[in-house]
């Protein structure tokens, strides 16, 4: 498989978000917008998982 083809897995999904996009002269491309926005909506869910993880913990030992 080549490097500038997903891998179809999620672990594939996630790190193509970070990866520069390679231009058919050979230049490299920033982000775009797409990747910005995808990238800033698995922020806010990784935080919001974050959280309420750390908030069940908080109410498990908080009953104990």
């Amino acid at each position: 498989m080549s490097d500038n083809q997903p891998s179809g897995t999620l672990g594939g999904m996630i790190s193509s978000l970070f990866r520069s996009k390679t231009n058919d002269d050979g230049t490299t491309g920033g982000l775009t917008s797409t990747h910005k926005v995808l990238s800033g909506a698995l922020l806010a869910a990784d935080a919001a998982y974050l959280y309420k993880r750390a908030k069940g913990k908080q109410a498990a030992i908080t009953n104990s």
